[in-house]
């Protein structure tokens, strides 16, 4: 198992692949986002040259807002046109999987309008990905995207879409964590996974582990259990680095831990 962290986009990007490298982490989840990791500004070199000095490996992760599924055609085309850009730029830096969000931010569409179109974008991305050796996975979002039986639709119509499962999302905007059936039904799709803690509800607070109240060492002893030996981005989002890598020391704890 590897453990890596995402960058701030806000924040020069080999800075944080340097501080990653300096924490122990094995990879960054490279979120590619305006303003300092913006595609269209991006700095390959730079980047490459800081990954090759430091050893560290890359996840790809695109802006959760790209807007593939907007009712406008041509906004839909721009949101498709940067994740597109985005799989250019990850394949030049040896990247072998990128993550894509669903797009459900379309006042007065149905439900239905709604995943076809996110299925179209899918479909296109996962195309353009592959022919970039590269997969292209499906994280969970609440809350059309975000159960066995929303997520089972997907991966129908989308055979060569993988999963991305998100820990924190699949304990929000329901009754339970969603985390054992997820990575049981998708087991033969996961290869990438997110941390994060909450309450659950609907806020998405990427606490440090043991923060809010997820059951992290059941989690991990699922996982185990399917027998993912993956790659786990810690997405804690904290002013104060102690707690990012005080999650990192929890998550290893636990997955060396003998169940």
């Amino acid at each position: 198992m590897q453990i890596g962290a995402m960058n701030n986009p806000m924040t020069d990007v080999v800075e944080e692949i340097e501080s990653y490298a300096a924490c122990g982490f094995d990879f960054i989840d490279l979120t590619l986002e305006p303003q300092m990791a913006y595609s269209a500004t991006f700095p390959i070199a730079r980047v490459q040259q800081a990954l090759a000095r430091t050893g560290l490996g890359v996840v790809g992760h695109t802006a959760y807002y790209l807007p593939i599924a907007a009712a406008i055609p041509e906004i839909r085309e721009a949101g498709i046109r940067e994740a597109e850009r985005d799989i250019e730029i990850f394949a030049e830096l040896g990247v072998d999987k990128v993550n894509i969000h669903p797009f459900t931010n379309v006042p007065l569409h149905s439900t239905r309008w709604i995943r076809e179109t996110n299925i179209d974008a899918f479909r296109r991305l996962a195309e353009f990905a592959q022919s970039h050796n590269m997969r292209l996975m499906l994280e969970n979002m609440p809350p059309q995207f975000n159960t066995p039986r929303d997520l089972s639709v997907i991966f129908t119509a989308v055979p060569n879409l993988a999963f991305h499962l998100d820990a924190g999302h699949a304990n929000l905007e329901t009754d339970y964590n969603l985390t054992v059936e997820l990575a049981s039904l998708f087991a033969d799709r996961l290869i990438h996974v997110h941390f994060s803690d909450n309450n659950g509800g609907n806020l998405d607070l990427h606490l440090p582990l043991g923060v809010g109240q997820i059951d992290w060492k059941w989690i991990v002893h699922i996982l185990k259990r399917i027998e993912y030996d993956g790659t786990i981005t810690l997405e804690v989002f904290a002013h104060d680095r102690e707690y990012l890598l005080i999650s990192k020391n929890k998550l290893r704890r636990l997955w060396d831990e003998k169940v």
